[in-house]
């Protein structure tokens, strides 16, 4: 490993003479991670999660991550524009060139757009400390959109006691191992009851997300429609189809079978794979110093928390905060009943086996560049294939565990100016119901971070026990140094 840790050394040494003294970029950040150091041929769950695709499933190699930011001014300009750069390098096994942020942004007054790849989470959660939320957790690399939206409880009106945040973008999934130059459409709106200052605000909102266009990788016959299916509608007709969650034949008066070149799906069902969550929380002003937050999201893909019958899933959260020293959360995944075993669309009551994050016309789901974009909890076949080994799929994206019970606890706290957080996620894992199994797994993480002058050091300590993920023990730590 001699090599890499001189490459590190070169390639720090240069972003440091190069760009340290420079006022345009005002926010730089070096990052030399030596870690991945594990047990196993496998990295720890915990270890990898909700990390924005930076760490790969296998282990033993070392980063170079550099950011370079411009932050809106604090001042409160009416007008404001930044950026941010983040070119990440992983050496090893598995090496990899990889940008989770590229992106330029502007403001005016609450609203903002901006272009590129972003961090970011999508969902009312208690985002410190959350396992995952649903739909957008940041476990994938950042998808490039373009999006225009109100990132912070903005008011409404003079009073100040309705407030709305929101967003809407078009994104591009790129070339997939199954659909290639998949769209994306992604909405939101939240609203909050209550000023800022009040002891009890209430808030509800939805996201809405959908893959849609894109051409199939290897041309096919349709088995239902019995057409010959070589592109996904892109128009603009279709993308009015995807905004309202139409099918296009509900538009053109045709049946499943009827729409030349339109598989039976998009035909007679909806245009696109829809997939989002609905969401309502509590914020609690206990005192001056401590918060409560409580929240719950449930989750919609096919119609069936339209006629509830997948209410019963969802993400339940609690979490309580004192000043900047302490957060404690607990949350509480279940996406077991998914509207239960037997699907029929034609009866309500039975509209159920939704099949999280799957979906017959993009086959490689919801996922992006082999992560899942939504919980982590629920992952792809090749992050975890001993687990399926008496099955073997040709599809490594497709969503095999999506039938998952969890618990979450997870407390940030400092003791002598070092942070430390303990992260402990049970979860009883059933596969799906196509493809059923019964594994546990409990994951365990301890980080450390604290500061000497300009530099920080972190390290965290993961171990994974228990039959779903390998059992396996990892560690990696970094030192980040800021100008």
């Amino acid at each position: 490993m001699r090599y890499t840790y001189t490459l590190t050394f070169v390639l720090s040494l240069l972003t440091t003479l190069g760009f340290s003294q420079s006022t345009f970029l005002k926010d730089i950040a070096i990052k030399s991670t030596a870690g991945l150091i594990t047990s196993t041929d496998n990295t720890p769950f915990l270890l990898r999660a909700n990390r924005y695709g930076l760490v790969p499933t296998e282990p033993h190699v070392l980063y170079l991550n550099t950011s370079f930011n411009k932050s809106y001014d604090s001042i409160g300009k009416t007008f404001d524009f930044g950026y941010g750069l983040e070119p990440h390098l992983n050496l090893g096994r598995k090496s990899q060139f990889l940008l989770p942020e590229a992106y330029v942004k502007a403001k005016w007054k609450a609203l903002e757009i901006y272009v590129g790849r972003r961090r970011e989470v999508i969902g009312y959660v208690d985002t410190l400390g959350t396992m995952g939320s649903y739909i957008w957790s940041g476990n994938a690399l950042p998808i490039p959109k373009i999006d225009i939206g109100i990132r912070e409880f903005t008011p409404v009106a003079k009073n100040g006691v309705l407030a709305l945040k929101g967003n809407f973008a078009h994104g591009w999934f790129g070339k997939g191992d199954s659909v290639q130059n998949v769209l994306l459409h992604q909405k939101s709106l939240y609203l909050r009851l209550g000023k800022p200052a009040w002891k009890i605000k209430l808030i509800a909102g939805f996201n809405h997300q959908a893959q849609w266009g894109g051409k199939p990788a290897n041309p096919y016959l349709d088995e239902i429609s019995k057409q010959m299916i070589s592109s996904y509608g892109s128009s603009f007709k279709d993308f009015t189809r995807v905004f309202l969650g139409k099918s296009t034949g509900n538009a053109t008066g045709l049946g499943w079978d009827e729409v030349e070149g339109v598989p039976a799906n998009e035909a007679g069902n909806r245009v696109g794979n829809h997939l989002g969550s609905i969401d309502i929380g509590v914020d609690l002003l206990l005192s001056q110093s401590l918060k409560m937050k409580i929240y719950r999201q449930n989750f919609f893909e096919d119609g069936s928390l339209f006629y509830l019958n997948n209410i019963i899933d969802g993400l339940t959260g609690l979490s309580i905060s004192h000043k900047n020293n302490f957060n404690l959360t607990l949350e509480y995944l279940d996406t077991r009943n998914q509207g239960g075993k037997i699907s029929y669309d034609f009866i309500p009551e039975l509209r159920g086996v939704d099949n999280y994050f799957n979906n017959g016309v993009y086959k490689d789901g919801w996922t992006y560049k082999g992560k899942t974009i939504g919980s982590p909890l629920l992952n792809p076949y090749y992050e975890n294939m001993d687990a399926f080994s008496t099955k073997r799929l040709n599809n490594k994206n497709y969503i095999y565990n999506n039938r998952v019970q969890a618990v979450n606890v997870k407390v940030n706290y400092i003791v002598k100016n070092i942070s430390l957080t303990t992260q402990f996620v049970h979860s009883k894992n059933l596969g799906n119901y196509l493809l059923p199994i019964r594994k546990n797994s409990t994951s365990i993480l301890q980080t450390g971070k604290f500061n000497v002058g300009r530099y920080i050091f972190s390290s965290r300590l993961a171990l994974d026990l228990g039959k779903y993920y390998q059992s396996s023990l990892g560690t990696d730590f970094s030192v980040t140094r800021n100008w």
